[in-house]
């Protein structure tokens, strides 16, 4: 997967199996009607407690002294291993002394299995790092991090300016970084040829099993395979670029004519949503994908089964969101779709009420079971943040949903910090 920037107080496997497992509603949302009616609006129908909690925490665990975001979550069902995002603050890891934005990486800890239990932050790690364990010497930022249905997180990759992570970096551009493990020693990914760059690297993605790596630079989509780079060819430049939630390896990607799907990432780009951008795509049971579409001059969520009609999630009784709304990902076969946006007409509680009176965007879901949206970026269960939430972030099954929200959690402004909302087990 590939997370989508957000600006905010920052600069700047295929496989064949013999069942697919059926599609899995959170508690919160099969129930959702009767959760609408329930006294406290933080408990599900099941009774277990949805929170929201602070990911990006500094040593002593409380909110660090600079601006985190960008979070990414690994697709590994219900198990969610890993967490990445990017952050300005020196106190997350201990000897953190470069002044500059690092990716991070924190670890689930506790006992963890595939039952959607509550998510306990474990250590945090420093990944933009050198040979030796030293910081970098630039801005490191746009974490990917892998995991699939059937494959644990293997890898993080990510954006980089620094030119100490590896040797020979002479090039003074943003270069494309893998960690394996992940959290060992970062390896630039190169052009054809084993070339470095003549330009700006501007997006990077890992598929789950994290055989693939796919990034974009000077306009030029490349996908990284073994220790092969070839280059991958459609109308027009290409941008971001997004490996399917599920079990294969496809590709989606934005170029001139819209949306295009490579198989395995490696075969033709057939294009698959016309005017789309910012794809993400899900390949198990349904072949479905969702993305940026420009309608009455605003930008909405197209989403669609391939093959078949679009239709706009980023609405609410047929009526389309009068905001923009960016930065789709999904999950659970294709019947989840988590995306930011800027609308307050968007349906934020099981009752269908929309109560978005607050200025800022914020973090939605649309559930397909239901042609509904929930507001995601809260403390309180339909009740939207004073600051909003942005960058998106969701398990496969939508048992944990990141954002980054103004901290401390409730603040109408101040520093962007990691949150998860935790929408309870199955």
């Amino acid at each position: 997967m590939l997370l989508g920037r957000f600006v905010t107080t920052l600069n700047h496997p295929r496989r064949h199996v013999r069942k697919i497992a059926a599609v899995i509603v959170p508690v919160g949302l099969a129930c959702a009607a009767a959760v609408a009616g329930a006294q406290s609006p933080q408990v599900s129908a099941a009774g277990g407690q949805q929170t929201t909690l602070l990911i990006s925490r500094a040593l002593g665990g409380g909110v660090p002294n600079g601006p985190s975001t960008n979070g990414v979550i690994s697709n590994d069902k219900r198990y969610a291993r890993v967490i990445a995002f990017e952050s300005q603050a020196s106190n997350l890891v201990a000897g953190d002394r470069n002044g500059q934005e690092d990716v991070f990486a924190v670890f689930r800890r506790g006992s963890i299995g595939n039952n959607g239990s509550p998510w306990r932050p474990g250590r945090t790690r420093l990944i933009s790092r050198t040979a030796s364990g030293a910081p970098s010497n630039g801005p490191s930022f746009a974490p990917a991090v892998s995991g699939g249905f059937h494959s644990r997180p293997k890898c993080i990759a990510f954006l980089s300016a620094a030119s100490n992570l590896v040797a020979h970096d002479t090039n003074g551009k943003t270069d494309a970084f893998l960690s394996r493990g992940p959290g060992g020693r970062p390896r630039r990914l190169p052009l054809p040829g084993n070339r470095q760059g003549t330009g700006d690297t501007t997006a990077v993605a890992v598929s789950g099993d994290c055989s693939r790596i796919a990034f974009v630079s000077g306009g030029h989509l490349y996908v990284r395979v073994k220790n092969r780079t070839r280059r991958l060819r459609a109308p027009g430049a290409a941008a971001d670029p997004s490996f399917s939630t599920g079990l294969r390896s496809d590709l989606v990607f934005a170029a001139r004519r819209g949306v295009y799907l490579s198989k395995n990432g490696t075969g033709h780009p057939h294009l698959v949503a016309r005017g789309g951008r910012n794809p993400a795509y899900n390949d198990i049971k349904r072949r479905t994908v969702a993305y940026e579409i420009t309608r009455g001059g605003v930008t909405q969520i197209g989403y669609k089964d391939i093959g078949r009609r679009q239709h706009i999630i980023s609405a609410r009784g047929g009526r389309a969101g009068n905001g923009p709304s960016t930065n789709p990902v999904i999950g659970n076969s294709g019947y989840y779709v988590a995306f930011q946006t800027a609308a307050s007409n968007l349906g934020t509680s099981a009752s269908g009420a929309a109560s978005d009176d607050n200025p800022a965007p914020d973090v939605y879901l649309y559930t397909d079971t239901r042609k509904m949206t929930l507001v995601q970026s809260v403390q309180t269960k339909g009740d939207p943040l004073p600051g909003g939430g942005v960058n998106p972030s969701m398990s496969f099954y939508a048992n944990y949903i990141l954002f980054d929200s103004p901290a401390p959690l409730g603040s109408s402004d101040g520093a962007h910090q990691v949150y998860m909302r935790y929408l309870g087990s199955v």
